[in-house]
C-alpha cells in the first residue's frame, strides 16, 4: 500500500501519512503511546457491558496496530478485537516508508469520507511537559502555558483548517490577533490554515471569537451550524463524564474537532449527524475492497462514514494509566471550560 502526506493537518509534528485511499492514518509513535492504546483497549474488555461512549476507547481513533517500516510482515501487533478485516489487510499490505527506522502507529483515519472537512486541534491542560523533558523544554513550555489560555483555561487552540467560502478573504482581526500573520489561504488551496501562533495570541476574553470563526465562518445554513455546535456541546459533556471515571494522566493530549462543509453530504444524510456511533465492521471480499477504495471521498460504500462531524481525543505520547490516583484534573477542567464557552456560541 502506498502512503501519502496527510491531506488535512491542523497541528502537530511532521511525519504523519495516510493511505492512498484515505482509510488509514499513520504517524510516528513511542512505546508509551502504544502501551496506552493497548491499555484502553484492554480496560474496556474488563468492564461489564456499558453504553457506547462511556469508555475512553470510544473517544479515540480506532487502533489498528503498529508498523515497523521495511518489515511488512511485522505489523503488527494488532490493535484489538472486532476490527474491520479490510483495514487490517490494508495495514499488513504496506510498503516501506523510505528513510525511516521509526515505529509507526496505524489508526483508522477519522477524516475518511469527509469531502470538505474543517479541522481544529485543541491542546488540553496547563502542563505541557512530562518528567522526562529536558530543562530547556520545561522552561519553554512553562512560558507557553503562562502566557496563553493553556494556563488560564486549561486548553489552547493549537491549529485549525477551515473551508474557504469567501475567495481568500480571511476573517476579521481579533483583539491582539493580526490574521495576516496567523491565517494563510495558500498552504492548502480552498482552505484557511491557522498556525500555532493563532491560538497562542488568544486570551480568555476572545477565545470565544476564535471558536466562532471555526464553527461559523462558512456558508453552511445557520440551522446546520447550530446543529454542529449543539452536537459538539453534547459530545464534550459525554466525554467529560467518561473521563471522571478514568484513572489516567494525559500530558499534551488534544481534542480533534471535525465537521463537514459539503452541504450535499448533509442533504444526502437528511441532516442526520449522530452524536457518537460505534465503528462499522465491514465484511469486504478482495474484489469489493478494490472497488470501494478507489477514492477517499467515495460514497459508494455507505458504511464508510455516516458521521458529519466527530470529536476525538488524540496524542498519547505522554499518557499513562495511574491506578488509584483518580481522574486527570487538568484534562477535565479544560474540557469543562471548553464546554461552557461552546455552550454560549
Amino acid at each position: 500500500m502506498t502512503f501519502i502526506p496527510l491531506q488535512y493537518k491542523a497541528a502537530g509534528h511532521d511525519g504523519s501519512f495516510q493511505s492512498l485511499d484515505g482509510s488509514l492514518f499513520i504517524k510516528p509513535t513511542t512505546s508509551q503511546e502504544v502501551e496506552f492504546y493497548n491499555y484502553i483497549q484492554h480496560d474496556k474488555s474488563l468492564k461489564d457491558e456499558v453504553a457506547y461512549g462511556d469508555c475512553l476507547v470510544d473517544w479515540v481513533p480506532e487502533y489498528i496496530g503498529t508498523l515497523h517500516p521495511g518489515a511488512s510482515d511485522d505489523l503488527i501487533q494488532q490493535g484489538g478485537e472486532n476490527l474491520d478485516e479490510s483495514l487490517i489487510r490494508k495495514a499488513e499490505d504496506t510498503l516501506e516508508i523510505e528513510g525511516s527506522d521509526k515505529q509507526y502507529l496505524i489508526l483508522k483515519n477519522i477524516l475518511e469520507g469527509y469531502s470538505q472537512p474543517s479541522v481544529m486541534d485543541i491542546k488540553l491542560g496547563s502542563i505541557l511537559y512530562d518528567e522526562n523533558s529536558s530543562p530547556e523544554k520545561v522552561k519553554r513550555m512553562q512560558a507557553v502555558s503562562k502566557t496563553t489560555t493553556s494556563g488560564s483555561l486549561k486548553f489552547r487552540i493549537a491549529g485549525m483548517i477551515i473551508k474557504d467560502d469567501f475567495n481568500g478573504k480571511a476573517p476579521e482581526n481579533l483583539d491582539g490577533v493580526d490574521m495576516s500573520q496567523v491565517c494563510d489561504s495558500k498552504i492548502k488551496p480552498g482552505f484557511f490554515t491557522f498556525n500555532r501562533y493563532f491560538g497562542r495570541k488568544l486570551k480568555d476574553h476572545n477565545v470565544i471569537d476564535a471558536l466562532k470563526i471555526f464553527f461559523r465562518y462558512n456558508n453552511l445554513p445557520l440551522h446546520v451550524q447550530d446543529k454542529i455546535i449543539a452536537n459538539f456541546h453534547t459530545r464534550l459533556q459525554m466525554l467529560y463524564n467518561c473521563l471522571l471515571d478514568e484513572e489516567i494522566r494525559v500530558i499534551s493530549g488534544s481534542l480533534l474537532f471535525v465537521f463537514e462543509n459539503d452541504i450535499k453530504r448533509w442533504e444526502m444524510e437528511n441532516f442526520h449527524d449522530p452524536i457518537i456511533s460505534p465503528p462499522t465492521v465491514a465484511d469486504h471480499d478482495d474484489e469489493d475492497e478494490e472497488c470501494s477504495s478507489s477514492s477517499s471521498n467515495s460514497s459508494s460504500d455507505e458504511d464508510i462514514q455516516k458521521e458529519l462531524s466527530c470529536l476525538k481525543l488524540i496524542d498519547f505520547a505522554h499518557a499513562k494509566s495511574t491506578p488509584e490516583k483518580g481522574y486527570d484534573e487538568e484534562l477535565v477542567t479544560g474540557i469543562e471550560n471548553l464546554f461552557n464557552i461552546i455552550g454560549s456560541l
